[in-house]
């Protein structure tokens, strides 16, 4: 056993072995009967009724510079022989102090167990449903019902640290009014982690998420009202078969941003979604054997000064969904904003065709199409909120009268987070001459589970 020759005691020189010795006995005691003890340091500074003592160099040194402990030090009020409080480097610094002064060794709390690892499958079963009460008319005819919007029965399972699945079942009503399940997620989910400015990579194998719909409906929440602007008017839905890569830009927002604005899509910078797909949407076959490229970029582009501004676009390349293969392309730029108040998004788009491809003139030449939309949402309680938007879509830009004006307003009351009640007025008037305005008033019940 190595031991220096002296140690200072404030401005007192002493030997050594006694602290030396009361290390060596707290290990003897520990049953490391064993153990080696070599170049053991220790120091203490006596000040204004405070003992701090020491068992490394590099520690002491930095106190007498900074003045700071460091993050592993020990504070015993009255621990000191005449009452003074104790603060130690670390637990061995204190034990070296007490058993030196002879005083009463220090009860460490017990160090709590090491969480056990992960149990894989790790397996999560949730449910969603929209069901609404609806009076209107459309076409000019009046119309009074109960339906139910949508039925989801979702299973996700952690299969590993990297792997994961998702399999949703999701209800549609054929027309004999048959109620029946279809899947509209069924992936492989593979999380790759970080590669420097990519953060929390990951990518999507299957009847996955396409990169548009997923993202909207996680700023504007009330998808329970309708779907989203460009989904409404026909140009794709959420989910195709095929693969998707993703991820975010330099790391997460802060935790209070995702705990009281979002938590979707938290790129400190923005985030990313490309996938390529057979081009059908999750409710059809595939017609041919062309692909269809998508790809969605987001920046957040002052995250300290203004953090829920976001900048998006989101672009589409391939064929409708035909044996004749019409075109089907679409550039779409959005711009948003979250708080914990309000809720603001901007967007346009333009293009032509559409993904089942029936979007076509006489001579089988997919339609240019271009449109716009709006949405507020005014958060006044956590309970309360109040909801506008509106729509502008033009299916033929080549053609006179046929643009659709949709206008939407509504109130909604939140349970939680995930469970609320909207009561929304809606109506939707035509440029075609004689076409009447389509209105409806709707009352929907979200369920989440």
């Amino acid at each position: 056993m190595t031991i220096p020759a002296h140690v200072v005691n404030g401005n007192r020189s002493t030997t050594l072995w006694r602290a030396a010795a009361g290390a060596l006995a707290a290990l003897l005691l520990a049953g490391a009967a064993t153990a080696q003890v070599t170049g053991l340091y220790y120091q203490e500074i006596r000040k204004d009724g405070t003992i701090y003592v020491f068992n490394t160099y590099e520690r002491y040194k930095s106190f007498q510079e900074t003045g700071e402990m460091g993050k592993t030090a020990i504070t015993l009020p009255g621990r000191g022989p005449s009452g003074e409080t104790l603060i130690g480097e670390n637990a061995t610094a204190i034990d070296l102090f007490l058993f030196k002064n002879n005083l009463p060794g220090y009860d460490r709390p017990t160090p709590k167990p090491a969480a056990p690892p992960a149990a894989f499958p790790n397996v999560k079963i949730s449910g969603l449903a929209y069901i609404s009460y609806q009076d209107g008319t459309t076409g000019g005819k009046d119309y009074s019902q109960f339906t139910l919007k949508r039925g989801y029965l979702d299973t996700q399972a952690k299969i590993t640290s990297y792997l994961s699945a998702r399999g949703t079942l999701d209800i549609t009503q054929d027309t004999t009014g048959d109620w029946k399940p279809r899947f509209k997620y069924l992936y492989g989910k593979f999380d790759f982690g970080s590669a420097g400015f990519l953060t929390t990579t990951y990518a999507e194998l299957g009847l996955a998420h396409m990169p548009w719909l997923d993202f909207e409906e996680h700023i504007n929440y009330y998808r329970l009202q309708d779907p989203m602007f460009m989904e409404s008017n026909g140009l794709f839905n959420s989910a195709d078969v095929g693969l998707l890569v993703g991820g975010n830009f330099g790391g997460d927002m802060p935790a209070d941003y995702k705990k009281n604005v979002s938590s979707a899509y938290p790129g400190r910078y923005g985030s990313f979604q490309i996938g390529v797909y057979n081009g059908t949407g999750y409710h059809a076959s595939e017609a041919n054997q062309n692909k269809v490229l998508e790809g969605r970029i987001t920046i957040r582009p002052v995250p300290d000064a203004i953090p829920g501004l976001q900048f998006t676009y989101f672009g589409v390349n391939g064929k409708g969904n035909t044996a004749a293969e019409p075109d089907w392309s679409l550039s779409a730029g959005m711009v948003s904003y979250e708080s914990e108040y309000v809720v603001l998004t901007g967007q346009y788009f333009t293009g032509k065709g559409e993904q089942d491809g029936k979007s076509v003139d006489s001579l089988g030449n997919a339609l240019k199409k271009s449109g716009y939309s709006g949405f507020v949402e005014g958060k006044f309680t956590r309970e309360w909120s109040l909801i506008a938007r509106y729509d502008n879509f033009d299916p033929n830009t080549n053609a006179s009268n046929v643009r659709s004006k949709k206008t939407i307003g509504g109130v909604a009351y939140k349970f939680n987070s995930s469970n609320m009640l909207l009561l929304d007025y809606q109506q939707v008037k035509y440029d075609q001459p004689g076409k009447p305005t389509d209105k409806r008033t709707q009352l929907t019940l979200q369920v989440s589970f």
